[in-house]
């Protein structure tokens, strides 16, 4: 197509018209898209600039929705381990009520402590119906074999009386040998009475326990019934553990009396029948015996495995407590991790990974927390001063954990925040570089509208001068 020849002042202001447009059209693309970079051809370096703040920010987005996560895991198991600690608090509680029931085993047994080495020592062991009265079956066998026994008087004081031509010097007949042994059972401050047959009833005067040692060998009583037992024990040999020492206690031969192992422990129980263990003399390593082992001392009559239901009760009742914790630890999960059944937590703090926390589970079960069920029926005060231990223990590991949980707690959570600013200081850079003055737009926009309008009318005037030749016509 031939060009069209325009003079040279419409061509002017037509060039003119035509730039105006071109600056109006690209304020109203700003004025539409709020950008005064909406491409690279606008401003390149603004516009890259501003896509990797922006790129940048929305991996941090996603990064603050898995930060989110992860502080509703962590409170997930905070709140379930505010809820065991308090079940741990209820057992400890209903334990210490156990302990304030009296049991019959710990009524009518000695436990000892526990035996972690070898014992040597010499103890007495004497059960009966009556501790406070014992009988002696004398004959006149016992002069000429010169036999010997103690008595325990008292506060455990002891004296050895011997039958021999030395010590009963009036004769050799029974009426003899009963006088003498009378004699110094009296001088001891005791009841004694014999009657013509050689049978002598002692007591003590005041109710408390005395007993009476045979000696050994030929030098022992014709008659042994009503004996007590003294036991030797030695280090190596039957003093080793407790299951030994047991062991020699029952090999002993008190009537009615038994003796059991336990672990680290052993007990001594006579059932119906009153009981005592006592040093066999004042010796040094007789009482540093017993206050190892932990026996020594006296118990009523009774029945010590008769089962006390009050502490049954209390023991079903700390199970269930139990349960309920390991069911708690179970469904302490968010999303499929549960900080409480040993899952870890990976939170990512930046886009490149290379910032990260792993809070590491735990196991928050009972049997984690190194709780067991209640042993025996708590029938014995040693299980349930073992059951409070280990919930103490249970309870200051749970405070431990929730420590721990509440430090990660705070340190996601800060890091949330700070991404989260981040992200709106990468957002508000990115939007420096590319959004747009509305207000300076607008101005714009209304001086490229009077600029035009005024074009127009100049390319209007430009236009007359042709449009004079038409009058010529």
């Amino acid at each position: 197509m031939a060009d069209i020849s325009l003079t040279a002042s419409m061509r002017s202001n037509l060039l003119s018209l035509q730039n105006t447009q071109s600056l109006m059209d690209m304020t109203q693309e700003r004025l539409s898209t709020g950008k005064k970079v909406n491409s690279a051809i606008d401003n390149p370096s603004s516009y890259y600039t501003a896509q990797s703040l922006n790129n940048r920010a929305n991996d941090l987005s996603a990064l603050l929705d898995s930060m989110g996560q992860g502080i509703q895991t962590i409170k997930a198991a905070d709140e379930a381990l505010t809820t065991i600690t308090s079940f741990a608090e209820q057992a400890k509680a209903i334990a210490n009520s156990a302990r304030d029931v009296s049991g019959n085993f710990d009524k009518y047994a000695i436990t000892s402590n526990e035996v972690t080495e070898g014992i040597t020592g010499d103890f007495v062991l004497d059960a009966r119906a009556d501790l406070s009265t014992f009988n002696l079956k004398l004959s006149t066998a016992d002069k000429s074999a010169g036999a010997k026994f103690t008595v325990y008087y008292g506060n455990n004081q002891s004296k050895e009386i011997t039958i021999d031509a030395a010590t009963v010097t009036a004769g050799d007949t029974l009426g003899d040998i009963t006088s003498y042994v009378v004699n110094q059972l009296q001088g001891l401050g005791l009841n004694a009475e014999a009657d013509a047959s050689g049978n002598v009833k002692v007591s003590s005067t005041d109710g408390t326990a005395i007993s009476w040692v045979n000696g050994s060998g030929a030098t022992k009583l014709a008659d042994d019934a009503s004996a007590a037992k003294k036991v030797s024990l030695t280090a190596d040999g039957n003093g080793a553990n407790s299951a030994t020492i047991a062991g020699a206690i029952k090999d002993a031969g008190v009537t009615g009396l038994t003796a059991a192992a336990d672990g680290k422990h052993f007990s001594v129980m006579a059932k119906d029948l009153q009981f005592r263990i006592f040093a066999a003399d004042d010796s040094l390593a007789n009482k540093e015996a017993l206050d190892k082992l932990g026996i020594e001392g006296s118990r009523k009559a009774g029945d010590a495995s008769a089962i006390t239901a009050e502490r049954t009760s209390y023991a079903k009742q700390f199970n269930q407590i139990l349960e309920q914790i390991d069911a708690l630890a179970n469904d302490a999960g968010y999303k499929g991790i549960n900080l409480l059944q040993e899952n870890n937590l990976k939170v990512i703090f930046n886009e490149d990974r290379s910032s990260m926390i792993e809070i590491k589970g735990v196991d928050a079960s009972s049997k984690g927390l190194g709780i067991s069920q209640a042993q025996n029926d708590w029938q014995k005060d040693s299980n349930i001063e073992a059951a409070i231990s280990s919930i103490e223990g249970a309870i200051s590991k749970l405070r431990t954990i929730a420590s721990d949980f509440g430090n990660n707690y705070s340190v996601v959570q800060s890091r949330e925040e700070f991404t989260d600013n981040l992200i709106n200081v990468l957002t508000e850079g990115a939007d420096k570089l590319t959004l747009a003055d509305m207000n300076e737009e607008s101005a714009n926009m209304l001086a490229l509208q009077t600029r035009q309008q005024l074009a127009i009318n100049s390319l209007s005037l430009a236009s007359q001068a042709a449009q004079s030749v038409l009058k010529l016509f």
